[in-house]
């Protein structure tokens, strides 16, 4: 029998710590997988916050297999965004195609997720407290994780540890974590109600707003109640205490231009309180074992309201590096080598459109809060930058020419440039990694296979074969997924102006 000092310890092939949107959705999709899968999470100790998700969040619903359990969870539908930014004046924002977002509470969306994540099979346990993630493995090179349910110890193994414990980061703080010093955000949040209504033309937009010390939001979450944002830097804004933090919270609210209007008149609903919103990257995501999943690999300014999406597209793929790697070990390396790009990926991404949309805010205010964030992605972000940079490759004069010569000729005679190389590299197919080949170019010195979703090794694979632009477009279309026509001929003019195929 088991000591009474040293409990059982159960074994699963995954321990998710934490039940947020990242935790409840890498859990569902390893146990929808066949996998065995323990998620430990607890309740929150603070309120809820509120979200706004885009329409590209339905595509990862989807994949997550969780759409029919969100659209029937009645939340509160949206057809876009209020903006007034900068020196603009207030503009409205609809998503194209007349396409609903969510406004969630996040408390019950997370819900939400969670039973979907039991009803796929893994063992959730909600009132847990996780003590401590052993590092050392046992003989069978599990981890072993220690938490309390009230006073009761117990102990959980498994082949890898997923930390989905967002801000908190239980195994991120042990130094896998970069912090941007720059960009220190407080987010400081109250919610508000109104039983006639708001006055707005449009109920369920978000609403957002910057001013000279930094900037607002609001999402609604029934038709009466919103929750109301203001984004401060605590270096250049004084955030009084816990007593004071209801005078600091209508201060910046006083500096705002229409949501100070909008609550005008409003009932406020408890007390504002405070969450730190800093941003932070990662020195690496995952390694043999453990993955860092959401925001407990990084956090950006939640600027871009991409903060559930990058959770949900972050849990996807670490299930799918834990599935693959369970299924074959031989892929550790090259699916951790993946995981980690796509992470810096992401980050860099978002950090770009914050420094885009600060440097617009810059303009219009001589306050000290668009500063920092107005500067340009530093040198460390640009550097693990996954993929190409479509934007820049559409205004690049050698892809340019290349696409003006391509129109012109009658024929084309192509054929891989002298140096082209191909390296196998790490992809995803379906549910797992795969190796595929990628093109290396001096262009591309860490390989590239897709711009754009257009597969760049079958065109180069195909164009000996055909003198005509249309027969080799036609070619593709037959041999790969479609593509759009202009996709296309900008893949083919990247291939040929940056000396991948060679014009005869």
């Amino acid at each position: 029998m088991p000591s009474a000092h040293r409990p059982r310890t159960a074994r699963f092939d995954a321990v998710v710590i934490g039940g947020g949107p990242s935790g409840a959705t890498a859990a569902h999709l390893l146990s929808s997988w066949g996998h065995r899968v323990a998620l430990l999470t607890r309740p929150g100790a603070r309120p809820s916050l509120a979200e706004s998700l885009p329409p590209s969040c339905r595509k990862l619903f989807d994949r997550a297999g969780v759409r029919g359990a969100i659209d029937a969870a009645g939340f509160l539908r949206s057809t876009g965004n209020t903006v007034r930014w900068g020196a603009d004046s207030q503009r409205v924002e609809r998503f194209a195609d007349g396409e609903l977002g969510y406004q969630v509470s996040r408390d019950a969306f997370d819900r939400v997720l969670l039973a979907e994540c039991v009803a796929a099979g893994a063992l959730v346990t909600q009132r847990a407290t996780v003590r401590d993630v052993r590092e050392d493995r046992d003989a069978d090179g599990r981890a072993i994780v220690s938490y309390d349910v009230g006073a009761t110890h117990r102990r959980v193994a498994a082949r890898w540890i997923l930390d989905c414990t967002g801000r908190a980061g239980l195994i991120a703080r042990r130094g896998w974590r970069h912090p941007e010093p720059r960009l220190r955000t407080m987010a400081i949040a109250a919610v508000w109600e109104r039983r006639d209504g708001w006055p707005l033309a449009d109920p369920t937009h978000t609403l957002v707003e910057s001013y000279e010390g930094g900037w607002a939001w609001s999402v609604p979450v029934s038709e009466t109640r919103r929750h109301v944002t203001v984004m401060v830097d605590p270096a250049v804004t004084t955030v009084a205490g816990r007593a004071r933090l209801s005078t600091t919270y209508h201060a910046e609210l006083s500096r705002t231009a229409s949501l100070r209007d909008l609550v005008e008149g409003a009932n406020l609903v408890g007390r504002p309180f405070a969450r730190d919103a800093s941003s932070y990257s990662c020195v690496h995501a995952g390694e043999d074992g453990v993955l860092l999943v959401g925001d407990a690999a990084s956090f950006i300014d939640p600027l871009s309201s991409y903060g559930v999406k990058k959770a949900l597209a972050s849990a996807w793929l670490a299930a799918v590096v834990v599935h693959s790697c369970i299924s074959n070990p031989s892929l550790v390396a090259p699916a951790l080598e993946l995981y980690d790009s796509r992470e810096r990926a992401i980050y860099e991404s978002l950090r770009t459109r914050l420094s885009e949309l600060s440097r617009e805010a810059a303009g219009a205010y001589a306050g000290g809060f668009w500063h920092d964030r107005a500067d340009p992605v530093d040198a460390l972000d640009r550097e693990f930058a996954a993929e190409p940079d479509v934007t820049a490759l559409r205004a690049d004069p050698d892809v340019l020419a290349a696409l003006a010569e391509l129109k012109q000729r009658p024929s084309i005679a192509l054929h891989p440039a002298r140096g082209l190389e191909r390296v196998r590299k790490p992809v995803v197919s379906g549910n797992t990694i795969v190796l595929a080949e990628h093109l290396v170019a001096p262009a591309f010195p860490d390989g590239v296979r897709y711009l754009r979703s257009v597969d760049l090794v079958a065109i180069v694979d195909l164009a000996r074969a055909h003198d005509q632009v249309p027969d080799l477009f036609d070619a593709y279309n037959r041999a790969a997924p479609p593509a759009a026509l202009a996709d296309f001929l900008g893949a083919l003019s990247v291939l040929v102006g940056k000396r991948m195929l060679s014009l005869a």
